[in-house]
């Protein structure tokens, strides 16, 4: 998508904000995610729903949801992914302000009011960053371990420490002079957009507190095999922005720890000295979030399982790395295009 692709198109009438609600086959979460966007308090609003080229009945479904009405509209796409989606919806968008919604996501009614206030407050401001929380529908290991982790985010914000690394809702022209979300991009579309604003000078106003909650994979395993296959397509935006040191800190202690196993029958002496120094590095990383968290987590019992969650966060996106490059490297070779879709 080139600069400047997106052409003004406000007017008299028009909503100052467009919310952009991209889908794929989610005909059953698509009732509640419309709901929740209808609680939103902010008035003068828009909604722009984006089919990405579903292959179960989402489009059908969307369709019969806003059946004579003026303020949410629904296109449908071929299937291009996330990025993809959401530049389709920012082109119909016709807000001053817009904000990507997610459908898996519950957002408290003041959600656009508090980003617009921000916005007002803060003229200069390019995006705004409200901060949110997993959605815990069952409790367990992998989502005390999430919850976990949010905290120490959010406290680590609160101190200053850290600075807002995402955002939702965004100025319009500042979008459009971005060139939108990179589609070709499947995984960290979000954040390589974010990358871009940052880069650029833009200035972010973080909002504090819950204002959201994520609905995440409830279980480990599941966790594990999302984590696998976003580190496949992931592999795309790490080439893209030179994050080369964000992937070997989950690469170098997965591959370290197959070359100690490895070792132990040949080696054995050199090969625990491989094993105890990852196993001290996954041990520190989890040492220092327990310690930021612990008087913020009622449960202490929810550190018990913190540093295997840890483990296996990042053999599973080792794997997910690693399958990835090798199937990169095949494709070079051969001398054939690389993206999300074969990866």
């Amino acid at each position: 998508m080139q600069r400047g692709a997106f052409p003004p198109q406000y007017g008299k009438g028009t909503p100052r904000a467009s919310i952009v609600l991209p889908i794929y086959n989610s005909s059953s979460e698509l009732p509640s995610a419309l709901l929740e966007l209808e609680k939103q308090s902010y008035p003068d609003r828009e909604i722009i729903i984006v089919d990405d080229g579903s292959s179960d009945k989402t489009f059908e479904t969307a369709e019969n949801l806003v059946v004579g009405r003026e303020d949410v509209r629904v296109v449908r796409t071929n299937h291009g992914g996330p990025a993809h989606a959401r530049n389709e919806g920012l082109k119909l968008s016709r807000g001053e302000i817009v904000f990507f919604s997610e459908s898996d996501c519950v957002y408290v009614p003041t959600y656009l009011q508090k980003a617009m206030d921000t916005f007002d407050a803060n003229p200069q401001a390019s995006a705004v960053c409200l901060t949110g929380a997993p959605l815990i529908a069952r409790y367990t290991l992998a989502t005390r371990s999430i919850d976990i982790e949010n905290k120490v985010q959010r406290r680590l914000l609160e101190k200053g420490k850290i600075e807002p690394f995402y955002a939702w809702v965004f100025r319009r022209d500042v979008l459009m002079s971005l060139g939108g979300f990179d589609e070709k991009l499947f995984q960290a579309e979000d954040r390589d957009l974010f990358d871009r604003l940052k880069k650029t000078n833009h200035s972010v106003v973080w909002v504090p507190g819950v204002n959201w909650w994520h609905l995440r994979d409830q279980t480990l395993s599941q966790l594990s095999s999302k984590w696998i296959r976003r580190g496949r397509t992931r592999l795309l935006y790490v080439v893209k922005n030179r994050k080369v040191a964000d992937a070997a800190k989950s690469v170098l202690p997965f591959w370290a720890t197959v070359f100690g196993a490895l070792l132990l029958l040949s080696s054995p002496l050199l090969a625990i000295g491989i094993l105890i120094l990852v196993g001290g590095l996954f041990a520190a990383r989890a040492v220092q979030v327990i310690r930021i968290s612990w008087s913020m987590v009622k449960s202490k019992r929810s550190f018990l399982g913190y540093p295997f969650f840890i483990v296996v966060r990042n053999f599973s996106t080792a794997i997910g790395y690693s399958i990835g490059m090798a199937l990169m490297v095949a494709r070079r070779i051969q001398g054939k295009d690389i993206s999300w879709e074969n990866l």
